[in-house]
């Protein structure tokens, strides 16, 4: 992440286990698709990045046959961000790049040429029926919307209804961090109408605190939290090898790919979703 850091300061990662989705109802639809992105205001990652974002939200709408929003963050023209949140419509819960092409366009020659990058990737996209419960929402505010790097953390939650909540750090160095729930907590069960806080009171005087802090060599990183509450308990914690607290799933695509397989299977009126984001600034 633009990096929380766990205190005491413990290196974790993690091996992700999951055990494969074998029920007919979660293989879904495998579709190709293609996205586009020019090289304007943004740096080559970013625009691949963008390209990757369009291309996964056109296999879903192929299958679903529905527009998508994306939770898409640009700043300053640059793209920050760019998980696709389609939890009422379909996910991909698995995907192939096929091919990257570079796009030279040019109206004349006394124009400049604009630079494209184009993707085609064959996702596996699993439709989700039904409709979500308007009732059951999630909230989520953090202590703050800008930190400055060692500032710590603090994370507010509350649900309309019993519900089990997950919460995830999707970070600016391509890294996604489970937070909650996690090896000292492992019951994540919220009452309705309470609010809960991460790390709690006891744990954040006893135990460990959330540090924010910008990647080396940064100024400014964007990064947001996720909040996924189910009625039932979300197993992430089950499948998963830790060490330390926390775990860290090394690639975004995995973790994206791997949550939404266990995601999918929990009917849309038995979950909702919240996504906060935050920019971590360097303190120099």
């Amino acid at each position: 992440m633009s990096r929380i850091r766990i205190i005491p300061l413990i290196a974790v990662w993690m091996v992700v286990a999951f055990q494969p989705v074998q029920t007919e109802a979660l293989q879904g639809r495998t579709v190709t698709a293609t996205g586009e992105a020019a090289l304007a205001n943004l740096t080559a990652e970013e625009t691949q990045r963008l390209a990757l974002k369009r291309a996964r939200i056109n296999a879903i709408e192929e299958v679903c046959g529905v527009s998508l929003q994306a939770e898409t963050f640009i700043k300053n023209n640059v793209l920050e961000s760019d998980f696709i949140h389609s939890v009422s419509y379909g996910r991909i819960i698995s995907e192939d790049i096929l091919r990257w092409d570079v796009l030279v366009y040019q109206k004349s020659k006394r124009s400049p040429p604009q630079i494209s990058y184009r993707v085609k990737i064959k996702a596996t996209v699993k439709k989700e029926g039904g409709e979500p419960d308007p009732f059951f929402l999630v909230d989520c505010k953090l202590n703050k919307k800008i930190y400055r790097s060692g500032d710590e953390m603090i994370i507010r939650l509350k649900t309309t209804k019993p519900s089990y909540v997950t919460v995830l750090n999707f970070s600016a160095d391509g890294n996604v961090v489970l937070l909650y729930p996690n090896r000292i907590r492992r019951n994540n069960y919220l009452e309705a109408l309470k609010e809960y806080q991460i790390p709690s009171p006891a744990d954040r005087s006893d135990v460990l605190k959330l540090r924010v802090s910008t990647l080396p060599g940064h100024r400014k990183d964007t990064e947001f939290i996720k909040v996924i509450a189910t009625r039932k308990p979300l197993p992430l914690l089950d499948g998963l090898v830790l060490q330390g607290q926390y775990g860290i799933m090394d690639s975004v695509k995995l973790a994206v790919s791997e949550i939404a397989r266990l995601i999918s299977a929990i009917p849309l009126k038995d979950r909702t979703e919240r996504t906060v984001f935050y920019e971590v600034v360097s303190a120099d």
